[in-house]
C-alpha cells in the first residue's frame, strides 16, 4: 500500500476528485491543473479513469463513467476524507467485486 500512497499522480487526483464533488460548479479548476473552460463532467471522468486506472481496474471499469467502480468511487469520496482509506477501500471492491 506504501507505494500507492507515494504516487502523486494518484493522491492528487482523489483530492481533486474530492473538491470537485463537493463543490460543484464552484470548483476553481486552474487551481486544481486544469483550463477554466474546462467540463465540469469531463475533469470528473478524467480523475476517476486516472484514480481505477492506477488501481489496477479493468479497463471496462476505468473508462466507462457509469461502471459500477466509478459510482463506487463517487460515493466513498463524498463520504469519506481519508485518502489512505479511500485508496484502500477502493483495493478491497476491486478484489471483491471486479476480480473476485
Amino acid at each position: 500500500m506504501n507505494k500507492r500512497i507515494k504516487d502523486h499522480l494518484l493522491i492528487r487526483s482523489v483530492e481533486a476528485h474530492r473538491r470537485i464533488l463537493a463543490e460543484g460548479q464552484n470548483v476553481d479548476l486552474e487551481s486544481l491543473g486544469f483550463e477554466k473552460e474546462t467540463s465540469i463532467d469531463r475533469v470528473l471522468q478524467y480523475n476517476a479513469f486516472t484514480i481505477l486506472t492506477k488501481l489496477n481496474f479493468r479497463q471496462d471499469e476505468s473508462v466507462n463513467a457509469k461502471s459500477a467502480s466509478t459510482k463506487y468511487l463517487n460515493e466513498l469520496i463524498k463520504e469519506e476524507s481519508n485518502i489512505e482509506v479511500i485508496i484502500e477501500k477502493l483495493v478491497a471492491y476491486r478484489e471483491q467485486n471486479v476480480d473476485p
